[in-house]
């Protein structure tokens, strides 16, 4: 992997800059599950508000408002590590979350604490490190991309995470 490759893992300008089709999802989980950075599984709503225009309909969602998510519930099922601080709360960049050939470029996940979770949100064992931010239809394939906009020591955090998965794939 070259050095524009992994850029494009972790630029976040890059990311913004990004013309490609872009959903946003808000979610909601216990307060509890904050602390150490619990592991979640997200079972995405089969349509996603349009994060450029906010559900009003643009050009990047065909004035619907909305983008699609695969059809069925194991395709748009994912599975992500929250920050271990949300105060708060945080915005998780997943890129191609349902995979290279899904048309959704981007799923921002804007999670917050609160008393319960949010419905299809669940928290689940630790994966596999190559698993992270990936449908559970994939699982044991390669780690799509995975960009962030979190505090500090959750980037730190996010960056180590990267660099662990590409030692892993590379055998560095």
């Amino acid at each position: 992997m070259g050095r524009a490759e992994l850029g494009q893992l972790i630029d976040r300008d890059d990311l913004d800059a990004s013309d490609g089709s872009r959903g946003r999802l808000s979610i909601a989980v216990p307060a509890a599950w904050t602390r150490g950075g619990a592991d979640l599984e997200i079972a995405v709503p089969a349509r996603i508000t349009c994060a450029r225009c906010d559900g009003g309909g643009c050009d990047s969602c065909a004035r619907s408002g909305a983008h699609r998510a695969p059809s069925e519930l194991a395709a748009r099922t994912l599975r992500l590590r929250l920050p271990a601080d949300l105060t708060g709360g945080a915005t998780l960049r997943l890129v191609r979350p349902f995979g290279e050939h899904a048309p959704l470029d981007q799923l921002l996940v804007d999670i917050r604490a609160a008393s319960a979770a949010s419905p299809g949100v669940r928290c689940v064992a630790p994966p596999p490190s190559d698993a992270l931010a990936r449908p559970a239809s994939e699982r044991g394939g390669r780690l799509r991309a995975l960009g962030a906009q979190l505090s500090a020591p959750a980037v730190l955090a996010t960056l180590a995470a990267i660099a662990a998965v590409v030692g892993l794939l590379f055998g560095r």
